[in-house]
Parts: C-alpha cells; sequence; structure tokens
C-alpha cells in the first residue's frame, strides 16, 4: 500500500459480486470512473476486450455472443414498448439466468460436430442462442439447440443429410431411421449383433423354428459391417435394399433413406411460430390445430348442419389472428379463434339444447365447443 504510485486504483474484488448480481466499479484517486468489467473473469475490460481471458463481454454478451434480444425484438415479443433500463435488466439476467447454462453448453457441442472455419462456427454460436432463446420454453435446452444449429446451417447452405449428420454425432436420436428387421436361425438360446465391432440392442420375437430382430439404425450406419453371434441370416429373411449379405453372419447396411427425426424437430418449432425470421404456415397450423381432432365437438357441429360455417369462420379468425399473435402461441391462437367462431355462428339456444340433449356439463361446453377436447391439440 505504502508503495502505490500516484493515480492507481484501488479495484474491489469483482469476482463474488458478479455470482450476486452486482456491479461494482473500480474508483480511481484522482477522479471517480466506472469500468465494464469482464463477466468471466472480473478483470477490466479496455475496449470490451478482456486481455486475461481474450473476449470482450459487454451488453450482456457470452463466449458464444449476444443471447438476449435487442429492444426491437423484445418489444415486438411483448406487444409493449421496452424502455433502455428495462432491456437492459432484461439481458442481464437473461444471461446470469442458470438455465441457459445448459442451452450454450450443447450449442456448443452442436457447432463443433460440422466442419467450418473458427469464423464461421463462431457466427453461428452466436445467432444459434439468439434463436434457441425463443425456443427453450416450448421445446427445451436440447431441441431448442438442436433446432437453431440446423437452421443456421441450413441457411448457410448445407443441406439436410450433411446437418443430420453431424447433429446426430452428439445426439444419437436425431439420425435414428426406421428399424432394421431381419430374419434368423438361432444356434443358440443368447443372440447378439454387432454393428461395426460394437454391440447393438435389439427386440426379438419368435417366428416358428426362427427369430425376427428388430435392431434401431442410425444414419452413420450406413456401409458398415453387422456381425450376428450365434445366430444365421436366412435366405429370404431381409430387405434386400437395406442389406448386402457377405456370408450367413455377417452384412452391410444400406442405409439411403431420409432421417425424419430432424425434419420433426424442425418441424415443430415452425409450427410455434418463434423461429428467428420465419412466420408460421397457416395451412399446416390449420392441419395440426383441425376441428376434425375434436370428435365430439364436429360431431355436434355436423349434426346441427353448422360444420361448414362455423370452419369457415374460424379458418378467416385464425388467420387474422396470426398476423399479429401479440407474442401467444399458435396452439392458444387456434384456441381463441375457434371459440370466438362458434360463439358468432351458432345461437346460445341451439348450444343449451345440445347441452341437455347429449347430458353435458355446462361448465364443460362453451357454445358448442367442448372444452376438455381442446387438450388434444397438444400432440
Amino acid at each position: 500500500m505504502g508503495n502505490r504510485a500516484p493515480g492507481a486504483a484501488i479495484c474491489v474484488s469483482a469476482r463474488p459480486a458478479l455470482k450476486a448480481g452486482l456491479t461494482f466499479s473500480c474508483m480511481g484517486v484522482d477522479r471517480n470512473e466506472e469500468l465494464d468489467l469482464c463477466e468471466e473473469c472480473g478483470s477490466p475490460l479496455e475496449d470490451g476486450f478482456c486481455h486475461n481471458c481474450g473476449s470482450g463481454f459487454r451488453e450482456g454478451a457470452s463466449p458464444v455472443g449476444a443471447a438476449p434480444l435487442d429492444r426491437r425484438e423484445l418489444s415486438r415479443v411483448l406487444g409493449r414498448s421496452v424502455g433502455s433500463r428495462a432491456h437492459g435488466s432484461y439481458a442481464l439476467s437473461m444471461q446470469q439466468e442458470e438455465g441457459l447454462a445448459p442451452l450454450r453448453k450443447e450449442i456448443q457441442s452442436l457447432v463443433e460436430q460440422f466442419n467450418a472455419s473458427p469464423e464461421v462456427k463462431s457466427s453461428v454460436k452466436q445467432n444459434s442462442e439468439r434463436t434457441a432463446v425463443r425456443l427453450l420454453d416450448g421445446l427445451g435446452p436440447t431441441d431448442a439447440a438442436v433446432v437453431s444449429v440446423a437452421q443456421e446451417f441450413l441457411k448457410l447452405g448445407r443441406n439436410m443429410a450433411e446437418v443430420g449428420v453431424c447433429i446426430s454425432r452428439a445426439h444419437q436420436r436425431m439420425g435414428q431411421l426406421k428399424d432394421l428387421v431381419i430374419e434368423v436361425y438361432p444356434l443358440a438360446s443368447e443372440v447378439k449383433v454387432f454393428v461395426d465391432g460394437r454391440e447393438r440392442g435389439f427386440k426379438s420375437h419368435a417366428s416358428g423354428l426362427y427369430k425376427r430382430l428388430r435392431i434401431p439404425v442410425y444414419i452413420e450406419d450406413g456401409n458398415t459391417r453387422v456381425e450376428l453371434k450365434n445366430a444365421r441370416l436366412t435366405r429370404e429373411g431381409y430387405d434386400s435394399r437395406r442389406v448386402r449379405p457377405l456370408d450367413q453372419t455377417s452384412f452391410v447396411l444400406v442405409l439411403d433413406e431420409t432421417n425424419f427425426e430432424l425434419f420433426k424437430v424442425l418441424e415443430e418449432a415452425r409450427l410455434s411460430g418463434r423461429l428467428l425470421g420465419n412466420e408460421p404456415d397457416v395451412r399446416m397450423l390449420l392441419r395440426k390445430y383441425s376441428i376434425a381432432k375434436l370428435p365430439l365437438t364436429e360431431r355436434i357441429l355436423r349434426e346441427t348442419a353448422l360444420l361448414q360455417g362455423v370452419s369457415a369462420e374460424y379458418t378467416a379468425r385464425l388467420v387474422e389472428k396470426l398476423r399479429d399473435g401479440r407474442g401467444r402461441s399458435p396452439r392458444k391462437l387456434a384456441e381463441e379463434a375457434l371459440l370466438e367462431a362458434c360463439e358468432s355462428v351458432v345461437p346460445a339456444s341451439l348450444s343449451d339444447l345440445i347441452v341437455e340433449k347429449h347430458h353435458l356439463k355446462r361448465s364443460a361446453v362453451r357454445s358448442l365447443v367442448v372444452v376438455p377436447e381442446l387438450a388434444s391439440w397438444q400432440g
């Protein structure tokens, strides 16, 4: 302390303060000046750059890029204007939220499976995190990360097959194909299957003297060798389009088919309407949230000859609501549109008559919509 040079700064340890979510500043002897501190190590930043850990972390940024939405995006999601102070609090809370740690870890792991330059990977990580934050509540950290990273590489011109293979290296289920079914003649009670030298589990059931094995296969299994232990492949007990026999106990997998697991997750995210720069597909939403999936409601509307009228009104109202959903989910908008359509088309007296005829609880029916059936739209 006695040898400190004039004007040197006295700094309070920043690490505990950052964990507590507080802001500390370094105070000089000659002047008071608030410095930006690195959120990773607590060292002062110089022009937004930390010389200790090599990164800049301003405005709620993280090692993989800026996750929070900007003020305009946040205002659009909330359906109201957001001031700079409220946005700053939001950005800080998002970065300090422990729930985002698994998301960032997933994104980093997925991006590293791709063959790309460090610059491209850095850009993909940053953009993916911004997109994944929108999907987190609906899909969870794993699928949100998968969708956001896949979307970014697809935008860069990578095809679905390549993206599927790379994603499946981190999450094998994303590369799962239709199970391989083969018929074998067992030579002992315990039959085993080895794919590329590694044992693979399977399901089996007896078929007379033979056994039918259902073996899970994945994109990366293409052109790999499969060996049977204590069993022999029967002469016509396999799909010749997927199996190229080498001998009675081994064959090569030929897998030229499309992977649907990644496609299904991407479709779920698109239907949510939360993909950055991606509007929900009205036709797909009308199929997902169709009156046909509400069997009792559809039957009642058909009995009263109002199905066509309600369907037309429902479609018109849903299209209108999707233009400005104010942050609400497509499912919520579909429920509102259907209830409003029924109330505008169906006379109240008719609704009361139908409730009595079908012995329904009044509280379970709104107009002619059987409300408990709306839960089936979650599937």
